[in-house]
């Protein structure tokens, strides 16, 4: 029997997804799922994926916006679950290093200007060949092919399929997007101005000092993202 965990945007849905997975022969746990149900949108994915890394999520809607989820027939899907009628993709996760600390994103890592009316100067290079020496704008957003729908494509207006993406935030020349390799190595170094660096929904926020580097690359585990086939 599958051990579901749910993750809801809404809290007081809670006992009413109890006696659903119940009714349909599944298990509710809250530890050590083998299956994670999602209610909400995007954001409740990310948490989730923080809560629970690496387990399959089946993202249902409970949000006005969730551009990933298969529905939000609560009925319908968990039959789906019930038939193993499921494809699990795995999408890409990307990790920042920075000092002592480590941050992990299936969306994407953003830096940016700590002061909103001071902007950063920051050089890039990407596997050790591609450098940038010195960009003035108000930062950077590295992004997963998951996360390229989100903050990439607001700055850019464009999304990918495969790699990882850079977008460069309202910089004073115009970059184009860059798509890197799945296995780039990207370092970051800020030349002038504190930062902030922040992953997808995660409620902290770390501070970058100047003069320090950031390194970001694959991060070897990826996230599990259920389709139901036949449905979407």
């Amino acid at each position: 029997m599958d051990k579901v965990a749910v993750v809801l945007k809404d809290k007081s849905k809670l006992p009413f997804m109890q006696k659903l997975l119940k009714k349909k022969g599944l298990a509710y746990v809250s530890k050590n799922p083998t299956l994670v149900l999602t209610l909400g949108g995007d954001g409740t994915l990310f948490f989730a994926e923080r809560k629970f890394p690496g387990i399959p999520k089946l993202m249902i809607k409970d949000s006005k916006i969730c551009n990933k989820c298969v529905g939000d027939n609560h009925e319908t899907i968990l039959d789906f679950v019930k038939t193993n009628s499921l494809i699990v993709d795995e999408e890409l996760k990307i990790e920042a290093l920075f000092t002592k600390k480590k941050i992990i994103a299936l969306n994407d890592i953003v830096i940016r200007n700590k002061i909103p009316n001071q902007a950063l100067r920051f050089s890039l290079e990407i596997d050790g060949t591609k450098k940038y020496e010195e960009i003035i704008g108000d930062g950077i957003v590295i992004s997963t092919p998951f996360g390229s729908s989100a903050y990439f494509k607001s700055i850019t207006r464009e999304e990918f399929s495969y790699g990882i993406g850079i977008a460069f935030n309202n910089t004073i020349r115009d970059y184009k997007m860059i798509v890197a390799g799945e296995n780039s190595k990207i370092k970051i170094k800020l030349l002038r101005g504190d930062a902030q660096i922040a992953c997808d929904n995660d409620p902290k926020i770390h501070i970058l000092k100047q003069g320090q580097s950031i390194s970001i690359k694959k991060y070897p585990k990826p996230a599990k993202v259920i389709n139901i086939k036949g449905y979407l």
